[in-house]
């Protein structure tokens, strides 16, 4: 009796032990970035109930005005972020995270052309980018493995000739899974 009670408590505790796997996800987005139109790429892995870790790739694709001149504008950046969450609801259906992290990417502008007519040319051109990012991200379950996230990002390009301070906010699909 005592060794079949052993082997009960083994098995529970052996179950409990990995009950505690976090899970991974990948996300696909697309909304408003500045004055266009963007979409992001993002992995995070769980480091903890409350925390993650997040990998994203964003697209820009806009117009920066000057003047009366349109001039073509696309961002492309990678970003390494840290969430925590700081509110969640109904056994963690609905999540609200909040992280900041670090960027660099690559801006090109007009296509690389400085001109843009015989009058008028591109003050800024094409260039390496870096800077920060904040970062809610809002997860609503939907299914065991799919969950709709609305996300709102400020993104700081410290050393960009148009987009210093650009919002990213959109919708979309997380997909979670176990390594």
């Amino acid at each position: 009796m005592k060794y079949r009670l052993f082997l009960i408590l083994v098995i529970v505790i052996g179950a409990l032990g990995t009950a505690q796997s976090y899970t991974n996800t990948f996300s696909a987005s697309g909304g408003i970035f500045g004055d266009g139109y963007g979409g992001e790429l993002a992995y995070n892995t769980n480091l903890s109930e409350n925390t993650f870790t997040q990998l994203a790739l964003n697209v820009t694709l806009t117009n920066y005005t000057s003047g009366t001149t349109k001039i073509p504008y696309s961002s492309y950046t990678a970003s390494y972020s840290f969430f925590l969450t700081i509110y969640s609801r109904n056994r963690k259906m609905q999540a609200l995270s909040i992280g900041a992290g670090a960027l660099a990417g690559y801006e090109a502008v007009n296509g690389g052309n400085s001109e843009i007519t015989n009058v008028v040319s591109v003050l800024g051109e094409s260039s390496f980018i870096y800077g920060g990012v904040l970062s809610a991200d809002l997860d609503i379950i939907i299914s065991e493995h799919i969950s709709l996230v609305l996300k709102t990002s400020q993104f700081y390009h410290v050393n960009s000739d148009f987009g210093n301070f650009t919002n990213y906010s959109g919708i979309g699909l997380r997909y979670y899974f176990n390594l």
